[in-house]
C-alpha cells in the first residue's frame, strides 16, 4: 500500500491484521501519553490536597488501575470476522515477514501515530451541517412526539411493564426532574420505536434527537416554559397550538391581530360609533439587541404571529421622498425641534450598527396593553420605515378611524404626509398624537396641537402603553443578546404571548378601574369648576376658545406674516434693481475706448494688457445687462404676488413704511423669538414638578427644558445688543391674555379632563358589552368543538377541553368583575342578564394575578 508520510509518499505492504495490530499499538501509546498527563495532574492535586491515590480513587477523582480498561485489544485471527478465512499458514511470505516483525510498526501505524501526536481528530462536518442534521432529526420525530406528549398529558398511555415481553429493549439514561435526578433511569423500548418516543411514554424528553444520554421530564420543561426559557419541547407545544387553532378556525392570516383584544375588536350589532374607533400606541426599544453573526449556522425561521416580515418593512426604506414636513418644498423654521429631545428618534451610532444585527424592536399595542405588532430594527436606529410599516399593517387589518400615539407623533405626521401611504392614512382618517407624559418635553405649541388632553374622543388614555410593555420585555435582553435569530424571535414571541395572556386576564380589571376613575373625576372636577365660575360671574370662562387663541398666538409670534416678508423682499429687490440700473448706465456711457502708443506692439497690434482691459470692459457690460434683466424679472414677479400695479419709488409712502420696518426687522425678529420662547417655557415649567411623575420622566422633562433655555439665553443676548440701537426703546413684554393666568390654566386642565372623563364613560359602555359577549361566545365554541372531536380525534379533543377549562376559569373571573361594574351606583351602560358568581375575586387586589397563576400552576404540577 502507499501512504503519505511527512517525508513524502512511501510504498509498503502489510496485511489487514498487521494494520489492525499497529492501529491498536498506536492508540495504546496515545492513551499512555494521556494517562501520564492525567497522573501528573493528579499528583499535583494530591500534593495540594494531601490525599493519596487510593483515597482519591475511592472518591472518583482518579482513574482505575486496570491498564487495559477502555482500550481496544488486538483480535486473534480466529476471532476476526473480517479475516476469519485466512490463517497464518495461508499468508504470503511477504505478510509473514511483517507479521513476525511484531515490534516494527507499519507505515500506516507510524503515520497515524504522527498525526495523533500533532493534532486532534478533525471532524469534516461544519456546525451548520450539524445543526441542519439535528433539526431534520427533530422534525422527523415531531409528529410522534406530539402524539405521545398528548397521551402523557391526558393520562392515556399504555403501561409497558404489564405487557413486557422479550422483544422489548432496555436502555438507561440520566433523568432530570424538577427536584431530583436519576443517573441510571431504565426505559423500555418497543421494537422499531425511536428512543425519544420511548422516553415520552414515561414523561421525559432527551436533549439530543439521536443519542439518549440525558433526559428531562415534561414537568421540568413546563416549568422552564413558564420561566420563559427556549427548550426543545417548545416546538411540540407550538405545533399542538397550531393544530388547536386550525380546528377552531383561528389559523387565518392576521386572526390574532384581529381578535386578540375583545374590547377593541369584538364589535357588536347596533352599538354606537366611537371616534376614534380604537386607541393604540407605538414606540421603539433598543434593549432587545442581538449580536451580529451570533449562531449564524442556524438558518431556521420562527413563524411568529407578531412579527412584520422584513420584506414588508423594507418597502418603506426609501419611501419618504422629501424630509418630514417638506412635501411642498417649504418649511417654517421652528424655535425648537421636538424630535431632538428624544434619543430613540435619532439614528444609532455606527459602532452599534456594526456590532449588532438587531438593534432593538418597534412595537404597537392597543390601549388595554395587548401587543399588536413587532418589527425588528436591523442595523439602524428608529428609522421612519418602522412606524410606516406598522401603520400600514394596522390600517390594512383594523381599517378606518384609528388614533395612534407616539413619542414623536408631531414629526411623524409630516413623515406620513411625505410617504406612499399618505392617501391611505387620509382616506382612513388616521389621527396621530404624542404620549401624555412624554408630551410634556415637547414645546407648548406642539402640545396644544398633538397632546391627547386637547384631542376629542381620547378619554383617559395616556398612550404610554409601550413603556409598560418594555418594562417587562427588558428582562429578556440578557438571554437574547447572543442567541440565534430563530431563538431571538422565539423568545420574544413567547414573552409577548405570555404578556398578552396576562393582559387578557386583566381586561375586566382595567375596565372596572377606568370606570371608577372616570366617575371620580366627574364628581370632583364638576364641583371645582362650578365653584370657580361663581368667582368669575362677569367673565365668560370659555376654556376651549382660550386653547385655540393660545395656539394661534404661539403660531404668530414665531412666524412673520407672508405679506410683510414679501414686501421686505420687494423693497430689497427695488434697491438692487436701482443699483444695477445705475451700474449699467455708467458702463453704457463709456462709448469710446482710448489707446496710446504704448498699447500696441511692433508685430501683433494691441499688447496683452490693453487686450485684457478691452475684454474686461465688454464682460462687465454684459454682466451688468444680465443682472439688470434678472432683477427686473424678480421685481415684476414680486409685484405680481403683492398686487402692485404702479412700481414704488423712493418717495412713495408705502416704500418709506416698509423701509423703516426693514430697518427694525432684525430687532423685531429677536423680540418675537424671545417672546415666543418665554411664553412656551413658562407653560412648560408648570410640568417640571408635575404630581405623580416618576423620577426618570421628571429628569427627562427637566433636561428638555434646560436644553430649550439655551435658545432663550441666546435670544436675550441678541435682544440686549439691538435694544440700545432702537429709537424709541421697545416696551417690556406683557401677558394680559386670560389663558396666561395660572389659575385659569389650572382650571382649564380640569375642564379638559372632565370632558375626557365623560368620553371615557362612553367608550367603556361600549367595551364592557364587547368583553361580556366574547367570554360567553368563547366558552360555548370551545365546548362544542371538544364535543365534536371526541370520537374522531380524542387526543385533540382532550387538549381543547383543557383549553376550555383554562379559559372558562379566566372568563369566570371576567364575569365576576363585570358584575362589580354593573353594580356601580352611576353605571349607565347596558347590563348583562346572566351573571356568574362562581369565582370570588378581590377586584382591588392589584398584585393578585401573579399569585393566582403560580398557585394554579403548582397545583397542576402536583396533580
Amino acid at each position: 500500500m502507499t501512504v503519505l508520510r511527512p517525508s513524502g509518499p512511501t510504498s509498503t505492504s502489510s496485511s489487514l491484521i498487521k494494520i489492525w495490530q499497529d492501529h491498536i499499538n498506536a492508540k495504546r501509546q496515545i492513551n499512555d501519553e494521556i494517562r501520564n498527563k492525567r497522573l501528573t495532574m493528579l499528583t499535583e492535586v494530591s500534593l495540594e490536597t494531601g490525599m493519596g491515590f487510593s483515597e482519591m480513587e475511592d472518591k472518583g477523582f482518579a482513574p482505575s488501575r486496570d491498564y487495559d480498561d477502555g482500550l481496544l485489544k488486538p483480535a486473534s485471527p480466529e476471532e476476526s470476522d473480517w479475516d476469519s478465512d485466512a490463517s497464518n499458514e495461508e499468508r504470503d511470505p511477504q505478510s509473514q515477514k511483517y507479521h513476525k516483525a511484531g515490534n516494527i510498526y507499519s507505515a500506516y501505524a507510524q503515520l497515524r501515530l504522527y498525526n495523533n501526536s500533532q493534532s486532534r481528530c478533525n471532524d469534516q462536518r461544519t456546525r451548520e451541517t450539524h445543526y441542519a442534521n439535528m433539526h431534520a432529526a427533530w422534525d422527523m420525530q415531531l409528529p410522534s412526539l406530539i402524539e405521545r406528549y398528548l397521551e402523557w398529558k391526558h393520562n392515556r398511555l399504555v403501561n409497558l411493564e404489564d405487557n413486557q415481553s422479550s422483544s422489548c429493549h432496555q436502555f438507561q439514561v440520566m433523568a432530570v426532574d424538577v427536584f431530583e435526578s436519576h443517573h441510571d433511569y431504565v426505559v423500555l423500548q418497543l421494537p422499531d420505536e425511536l428512543a425519544n418516543i420511548s422516553l415520552a411514554h414515561v414523561g421525559f424528553l432527551r436533549c439530543s434527537p439521536t443519542v439518549p444520554s440525558v433526559a428531562i421530564s415534561f414537568k421540568c420543561l413546563e416549568l422552564y416554559n413558564q420561566l420563559r426559557c427556549h427548550q426543545s419541547s417548545f416546538t411540540v407545544l407550538r405545533n399542538i397550538r397550531l393544530q388547536v387553532d386550525k380546528v377552531l378556525g383561528h389559523d387565518t392570516p392576521d386572526w390574532q391581530l384581529q381578535h386578540n383584544c375583545p374590547p377593541c375588536s369584538n364589535k357588536l350589532d347596533g352599538e354606537p360609533m366611537l371616534c376614534p374607533a380604537s386607541l393604540r400606541a407605538m414606540d421603539g426599544n433598543t434593549s432587545a439587541k442581538r449580536m451580529a453573526n451570533a449562531a449564524h449556522t442556524d438558518h431556521r425561521v420562527f413563524p411568529s404571529t407578531y412579527m412584520i416580515a422584513p420584506s414588508d418593512v423594507d418597502i418603506f426604506r426609501h419611501d419618504v421622498r422629501l424630509c418630514p414636513g417638506e412635501r411642498d418644498g417649504s418649511q417654517v423654521e421652528k424655535a425648537v425641534n421636538c424630535t431632538d429631545n428624544w434619543k430613540a428618534a435619532n439614528s444609532t451610532d455606527e459602532d452599534t450598527v456594526h456590532v449588532f444585527e438587531q438593534t432593538g424592536i418597534f412595537i404597537s399595542a392597543c390601549r388595554h396593553g395587548i401587543v399588536q405588532t413587532v418589527v425588528e430594527m436591523r442595523r439602524s436606529g428608529e428609522l421612519a420605515k418602522y412606524p410606516l410599516a406598522t401603520i400600514n399593517k394596522l390600517l390594512d387589518v383594523h381599517g378606518a378611524n384609528q388614533a395612534i400615539g407616539s413619542d414623536i407623533g408631531c414629526s411623524l405626521a409630516s413623515t406620513i404626509a411625505a410617504s406612499s401611504i399618505q392617501d391611505k392614512a387620509s382616506r382612513n382618517t388616521l389621527q396621530l398624537a404624542i404620549n401624555a407624559f412624554h408630551g410634556h418635553a415637547h414645546n407648548h405649541r406642539c402640545q396644544l396641537e398633538n397632546h391627547p388632553l386637547y384631542h376629542r374622543g381620547f378619554g383617559l388614555e395616556d398612550l404610554e402603553t409601550c413603556e409598560r410593555i418594555f418594562a417587562g420585555s427588558n428582562a429578556t435582553a440578557p438571554l437574547i443578546r447572543h442567541a440565534s435569530h430563530f431563538h431571538y424571535v422565539q423568545y420574544l414571541d413567547l414573552h409577548f404571548n405570555q404578556w398578552d395572556m396576562d393582559r387578557y386576564l386583566e381586561l375586566s380589571r382595567f375596565l372596572f378601574n377606568n370606570y371608577k376613575q372616570a366617575l371620580s373625576l366627574i364628581t370632583d372636577y364638576s364641583k371645582d369648576l362650578d365653584a370657580y365660575r361663581v368667582l368669575y360671574l362677569t367673565q365668560t370662562l370659555n376654556f376651549e376658545a382660550w386653547a385655540s387663541e393660545e395656539l394661534e398666538y404661539l403660531k404668530n409670534v414665531v412666524t412673520e406674516p407672508m405679506q410683510d416678508a414679501l414686501a421686505i423682499k420687494y423693497v430689497e429687490a427695488l434697491e438692487l434693481l436701482w443699483k444695477y440700473r445705475e451700474a449699467h448706465e455708467r458702463i453704457k456711457s463709456d462709448t469710446f475706448v482710448s489707446y496710446n502708443p504704448t498699447s500696441f506692439t511692433l508685430d501683433s497690434g494691441l499688447n496683452y494688457a490693453a487686450s485684457q482691459a478691452t475684454k474686461q470692459g465688454h464682460a462687465a457690460r454684459r454682466s451688468a445687462e444680465r443682472k439688470l434683466q434678472n432683477h427686473t424679472n424678480v421685481v415684476e414677479e414680486l409685484e405680481a404676488s403683492l398686487g402692485i400695479e404702479t412700481r414704488w419709488t423712493p418717495r412713495s409712502a408705502k416704500y418709506q413704511e416698509i423701509l423703516e420696518y426693514a430697518r427694525r426687522r432684525q430687532f423685531i425678529h429677536t423680540v418675537e423669538d424671545l417672546e415666543g420662547l418665554m411664553v412656551q417655557r413658562l407653560f412648560e415649567l408648570l410640568k417640571a414638578n408635575l404630581s405623580s411623575t416618576g423620577y426618570k420622566l421628571r429628569k427627562q422633562i427637566s433636561k428638555a427644558i434646560v436644553k430649550c433655555s439655551t435658545a432663550i439665553r441666546s435670544a436675550l443676548e441678541k435682544y440686549n445688543k439691538l435694544a440700545v440701537k432702537q429709537h424709541p426703546p421697545r416696551p417690556m413684554l406683557q401677558y394680559n391674555e386670560p389663558w396666561a393666568n395660572p389659575t385659569h390654566r389650572e382650571m382649564a386642565i380640569k375642564y379638559f379632563k372632565l370632558l375626557h372623563a365623560h368620553e371615557e364613560i362612553v367608550r367603556l359602555n361600549i367595551e364592557i358589552p364587547r368583553l361580556q359577549a366574547w367570554v360567553d361566545t368563547e366558552d360555548s365554541e370551545l365546548q362544542k368543538c371538544a364535543t365534536r372531536l371526541r370520537s374522531a380525534a380524542p387526543l385533540l379533543a382532550a387538549e381543547i377541553s383543557e383549553v376550555h377549562k383554562r379559559q372558562q376559569w379566566v372568563n369566570d373571573v371576567h364575569r365576576t368583575r363585570l358584575a362589580h361594574i354593573y353594580g356601580l351606583s352611576h353605571y349607565d351602560g347596558p347590563i348583562h342578564v346572566e351573571l356568574s358568581d362562581e369565582v370570588e375575586d378581590d377586584v382591588e387586589d392589584e398584585g393578585g394575578n401573579d399569585a393566582i397563576q403560580f398557585e394554579a400552576y403548582m397545583e397542576g404540577m402536583n396533580s
